[in-house]
């Protein structure tokens, strides 16, 4: 399957995933799918997350298990404010929704943090074999990274997205630019998918 824009593979996904999406409804966003919470189980299994102390998630609908679970194993989550307004620390309460990560969570200033984000928890609308991702178009995703990244906070940090396998083609590298932030596993309800560049 050959595309000529992000925006065509977006729309393609968001069509191909409604039989398998759950709410909200997938058009724009993140999709959030059924069995998304065994994509994210999956992540207890990668070493990566066992050694990890840290692991930052994004407020995305298909990652709320992940959220759960971080706080479940005894690991600190940061999280961000929806829109980008804001960084946070979860240690303890609740983390699933939106509502829980403001409620539990404190508003932090990255210059003033000694921590080492381990593992980066993103969703996607499409990610390649490769690890080439693409969002839903608003870039939050790679600015998040960024801005971690320049903060010296992700250095080494294992970068993980949860996917529907119908989200997940052979290239993308044709439509990548140079902002874009390359991810290095795929989590699916049934695989654990190492890239390779």
């Amino acid at each position: 399957m050959r595309f000529k824009s992000k925006r065509e593979v977006r729309e393609w996904v968001w069509r191909a995933i409604k039989p398998y999406s759950k709410f909200p409804p997938p058009y724009g966003r993140i999709p959030n799918f059924t069995n998304a919470e065994r994509a994210c189980e999956k992540l207890r299994e990668l070493e990566e997350y066992k050694k990890a102390k840290v692991v930052f998630v994004a407020p995305d609908s298909p990652l709320k298990r992940v959220r759960e679970m971080v706080l479940e194993d005894g690991k600190i989550l940061m999280a961000v404010k929806p829109r980008m307004k804001g960084f946070l620390i979860i240690e303890s309460g609740k983390a699933g929704t939106i509502r829980e990560m403001l409620r539990y969570g404190r508003e932090i200033d990255l210059d003033e943090l000694d921590l080492h984000v381990d593992v980066f928890v993103q969703g996607c609308v499409a990610v390649d074999r490769k690890g080439n991702r693409i969002g839903k178009g608003s870039g939050f995703g790679d600015r998040e990274y960024k801005i971690l990244k320049e903060r010296g906070l992700i250095n080494g940090t294992v970068y993980v997205v949860i996917a529907h396998p119908i989200q997940i083609f052979d290239d993308l590298s044709s439509l990548m630019e140079e902002h874009d932030v390359k991810v290095d596993v795929i989590l699916t309800p049934n695989e654990i998918i190492r890239t390779s560049d």
